[in-house]
């Protein structure tokens, strides 16, 4: 797949903390204190409600694959995940006892199905 071609439009977001991206999603770092904290951010101002068919189900698969490939990493425990209400569907993760040194291989796993490591 083609490195993503839409800019970053994800208002508050530095590009340093980006993770994983494709053309819709962005998986970025987020402050979690001692856990791992990742953000699945989706780029167009939609609510959960408001996506399409499409955009629901690749949101379901990446967040199903990143809690398989964080689980399975060596001394995770178990992926809490979250939503922050807002203008755009954010979805979140956070596990303890996963050093942030392991994003780039969570990364690569990921971009495997698609989109581009950014880690």
């Amino acid at each position: 797949m083609q490195p993503a071609e839409k800019p970053l439009e994800i208002p508050g977001l530095p590009t340093e903390a980006v993770v994983w991206e494709d053309e819709i999603w962005v998986l970025a770092r987020h402050d979690a204190g001692a856990r791992l904290g990742l953000t699945l951010h989706h780029r167009e101002p939609e609510s959960m409600g408001q996506l399409d068919d499409e955009h629901a189900s690749q949101m379901g698969r990446i967040g199903n694959r990143l809690i398989r490939i964080i689980e399975n990493l060596p001394g995770a425990g178990r992926v809490d995940l979250g939503r922050i209400p807002g203008e755009r569907v954010q979805l979140t993760f956070e596990v303890a006892d996963v050093a942030e040194e392991k994003l780039h291989e969570i990364a690569v796993k990921l971009s495997n199905w698609g989109g581009d490591a950014r880690a």
